[in-house]
């Protein structure tokens, strides 16, 4: 089958990415799970056919296939050249949209990943029993993987990380096709599994204001301009000068960022890490879209 062509039949099964445009949109890891599960195949052999369809499938397929460099934990959902060329695919395949909003590429040009995603997930045990409860699709929220977002702002509490059975206790490997399961010893992860006392559920103000900004950043996604280097130069620049009075050691300090690093990025040589970001936007107490003067797209876009 050849892509390029633009096929006007579906060649998955139309599956509908979930919630695109929310802070609660689906991962496209999550959206892949459901993919293969849908298709009844392993999540590793539907990525490398996923690929081996695309006409720029030569740049990233090994002469093993399977061994491919494109299949690793973060192909799935980073800012990769496999990621960008799995949602180009997808959307021809299934004939579905926006799955580059169920990534981060939206933010390649600005933001690197280094650091930005955990390999093993974390869930909302909350968000699985109701979920569950009225039989809707059990899928991987995003904001789930970031490093730095550690709680569910609908129910005030801490995200899991371990499998609540006593004699499993494991961390989710993100790549594994499980869903709502242990990939281990099979144990629903949902709240009814848990039992700990409500002062394990405490979030401070940090953890709100840093998942806030990031469920913001995933819901205008599909709405802006693709921001520039050289646009977040200029602005880290204004910030310098009018926040903090040119004192680039206390704006360091405050983005908690190396003065070298601070450096490469004024000089368009690096990108800037989304925790430097947010630490800078707690600090100043600017919400995180308003600091990014974001540009966004007309109407007939």
């Amino acid at each position: 089958m050849d892509i390029s062509k633009k096929p006007t039949v579906s060649y998955f099964y139309p599956i509908k990415p979930i919630n695109i445009g929310t802070p609660m949109v689906e991962c496209l890891n999550s959206y892949l799970k459901r993919l293969a599960d849908a298709h009844n195949v392993k999540l590793r052999t539907l990525v490398s056919h996923i690929i081996f369809l695309h006409p720029e499938k030569r740049n990233l397929l090994s002469k093993e296939p399977q061994q491919g460099s494109f299949i690793n934990q973060t192909s799935y959902y980073s800012m990769a050249k496999s990621t960008s060329i799995i949602a180009e695919s997808l959307e021809l395949l299934t004939l579905q949209k926006g799955f580059k909003y169920m990534t981060m590429l939206t933010w390649k040009e600005v933001v690197y990943s280094q650091n930005l995603y955990k390999f093993h997930k974390k869930w909302c045990p909350h968000c699985l029993d109701e979920w569950k409860k009225v039989d809707e699709e059990i899928y991987e929220p995003f904001i789930w993987y970031f490093d730095c977002a550690t709680v569910c702002l609908k129910h005030k509490r801490k995200l899991e990380a371990l499998c609540p059975n006593p004699k499993c206790r494991r961390e989710q490997v993100a790549i594994r096709q499980s869903r709502g399961h242990c990939y281990a010893c099979g144990n629903w992860l949902g709240q009814r599994e848990y039992d700990f006392s409500e002062k394990q559920y405490e979030i401070t103000q940090r953890d709100e204001w840093i998942n806030k900004s990031i469920g913001e950043l995933l819901q205008v996604a599909p709405y802006i301009v693709p921001p520039t280097i050289e646009e977040i130069s200029l602005m880290l620049e204004q910030y310098v000068t009018v926040l903090f009075q040119s004192d680039h050691r206390q704006f360091c300090k405050a983005a908690e960022i190396h003065p070298m690093t601070l450096k490469a990025i004024m000089l368009r040589k690096q990108r800037i890490s989304l925790q430097a970001l947010l630490s800078l936007s707690l600090y100043t107490k600017i919400p995180l879209l308003k600091l990014l003067n974001l540009s966004y797209k007309s109407s007939n876009e």
